[in-house]
C-alpha cells in the first residue's frame, strides 16, 4: 500500500508541474463581447512591381487610448489569397498610419481610393478592412466607357486602370471585333450566350456587377454578352464557388476548369474565320486574369475599368480550405528548407536529440523534482527490503534453537 501511495504522489506532482505548460501551448484568442475579429484584405495593385516584403500598420482609436500595431508581410498578407485576422478592441474607430513602405508606394482604401484610412469595430463584429498597395502617383479619375463593347473595339477608345490589362484587353477586342457580324461565329460560338447559357450569365451579371440586372444582360447584343461572360463574369463566379484552389490552384487546373470550355468550342467548330487568332488573344487575357486573381484574390472587370472589389465592395465568399496539422507542418518545413543556407540545413539535420535537450532545459525544475522523487522511492524500497531480510533472519535463529533443545 505504501508503494502505491508513493507512485501516486509522484504522478500527481508531475501532472501539476506539466499542466500549466500544456495550457499555455493551446491558448488561443477568443471572440468576446468587448472585441471584434478584423479581417484584412490587402491587394497589390502594382502588378507585382512593389519591391517591399512587409510593412507595419499603426492603428489608433479616436480617443488616443488604444493603439495596435501589426506587421503585414508578402505571401502571408497579400498574394496567395491569404487574409490575416486580428482581434481588436471594440467598439472603436481607428485611424491608420503605415511604416516600412518602400519609397514611391502607398496604401489606400480599396473602395474609396483615399489614403486617409479609417475603420470601425463593433462589439462581437467581424469587420472587413480592404487596403491596396499602389504607386504614389496613382489615383487618377476613371474615364467613362463607350456605350457598347463593339464600339470600343472599332474606335480603340477604351481604357483600363491596371498596367498590362490595357494590352490584353485591346488585343482581345481587336481579335474578336469581326465576329459581332459573322454568321458562322454567331451560330457556333455566340448563340450559346443567348440560349443555354443566358440564364447563368445573366444571373452572374446581376450578382457581380454593381447595379447590374438580368434584364440589362438580356438586352445586350450577343457579342457584348460574349465579352462580359469570357473576360469577367466567368472569373467572378469562379472566385465565389468552392475553394480558391478548385479553379486557381494551378495553371493546369485553371485551364481544365475555365479556359478549355471556350477553346474547345472554337476548335471543334467548322470553318471559323481566324479561330486560332481569337484563341491566342483569349488565352493571353485569361492568363493575365489568372495572375491578377492569384495576386489579389479577385478578378479585374475590363469593361467597367475596375477590380471586383471596386465593383462589389466586398471579398468573395469562398469556402475556407482546411488543412491537416501534418500538411501545415510539411508545408512550413518545405518553405524553411528552401530558404535555408547550408549552415541552417546542417542545424536542421542534427536530429531529435537537440530538441530533446532543449525541452529538458526548459523544464529543468520538473525534471529535478522527478529525479528527487525517484531517488527517494528507491531509498525507501531498499530500506524495506533490508528490514524484511533482518526479520526473516531472526525468525530462523529462534526455530533452530528450540529444535536443538
Amino acid at each position: 500500500m505504501n508503494m502505491k501511495k508513493c507512485i501516486a504522489t509522484i504522478l500527481a506532482v508531475l501532472m501539476l508541474a506539466i499542466t500549466p505548460l500544456t495550457a499555455y501551448a493551446t491558448e488561443v484568442e477568443t471572440h468576446t463581447e468587448s472585441n471584434a475579429n478584423v479581417t484584412f484584405y490587402i491587394t497589390d495593385e502594382t502588378n507585382g512591381e512593389y519591391p517591399g516584403s512587409a510593412f507595419t500598420a499603426i492603428m489608433t482609436d479616436n480617443t488616443g487610448t488604444i493603439t495596435d500595431e501589426y506587421t503585414f508581410s508578402a505571401g502571408n498578407s497579400w498574394g496567395n489569397a491569404r487574409y490575416p485576422k486580428y482581434t481588436m478592441t471594440a467598439p472603436a474607430t481607428y485611424t491608420v498610419k503605415f511604416e516600412g513602405l518602400d519609397s514611391g508606394y502607398e496604401i489606400i482604401d480599396t473602395l474609396t481610393r483615399s489614403d486617409k484610412i479609417t475603420f470601425e469595430t463593433t462589439m462581437g463584429g467581424s469587420p472587413q478592412v480592404l487596403w491596396s498597395i499602389v504607386k504614389s502617383e496613382s489615383g487618377t479619375a476613371e474615364e467613362e466607357t463607350e456605350p457598347t463593347i463593339a464600339t470600343q473595339a472599332e474606335s480603340n477608345s477604351f481604357t483600363v486602370s491596371d498596367e498590362g490589362a490595357d494590352k490584353v484587353y485591346n488585343d482581345f477586342l481587336e481579335a474578336t471585333a469581326f465576329i459581332a457580324n459573322d454568321t458562322n461565329w454567331y451560330n457556333n460560338v455566340l448563340l450559346v450566350y443567348e440560349t443555354v447559357s443566358l440564364k447563368t450569365f445573366s444571373t452572374h451579371y446581376a450578382n457581380y456587377v454593381e447595379g447590374g440586372t438580368v434584364e440589362d444582360f438580356e438586352n445586350m447584343s450577343a457579342y457584348d454578352k460574349f465579352i462580359w461572360s469570357e473576360t469577367y463574369l466567368m472569373f467572378a463566379w469562379a472566385v465565389n464557388t468552392g475553394t480558391f484552389s478548385e479553379y486557381f490552384g494551378s495553371e493546369e487546373v485553371f485551364a481544365n476548369r475555365i479556359t478549355d470550355n471556350l477553346v474547345n468550342r472554337i476548335q471543334n467548330a467548322r470553318d471559323l474565320t481566324n479561330g486560332q487568332q481569337v484563341i491566342d488573344a483569349y488565352l493571353a487575357l485569361a492568363d493575365w486574369q489568372y495572375n491578377y486573381v492569384k495576386e489579389s484574390g479577385v478578378p479585374f472587370n475590363f469593361v467597367n475599368n475596375r477590380s471586383y472589389l471596386e465593383e462589389i465592395g466586398e471579398m468573395p465568399e469562398t469556402s475556407e480550405e482546411t488543412k491537416t496539422d501534418e500538411e501545415e507542418l510539411s508545408e512550413a518545413a518545405e518553405e524553411l528548407l528552401e530558404d535555408a543556407d547550408d549552415k541552417t540545413k546542417e542545424e536542421t539535420e542534427k536530429g531529435i536529440w537537440d530538441d530533446t535537450m532543449n525541452a529538458i532545459a526548459r523544464n529543468i525544475v520538473t525534471v529535478l523534482v522527478f529525479i528527487a522523487l525517484v531517488v527517494a522511492l528507491v531509498v525507501v524500497i531498499q530500506k524495506r527490503k533490508r528490514l524484511n531480510k533482518d526479520d526473516d533472519t531472526d525468525g530462523d535463529t529462534n526455530v533452530d534453537t528450540t529444535t536443538d533443545k
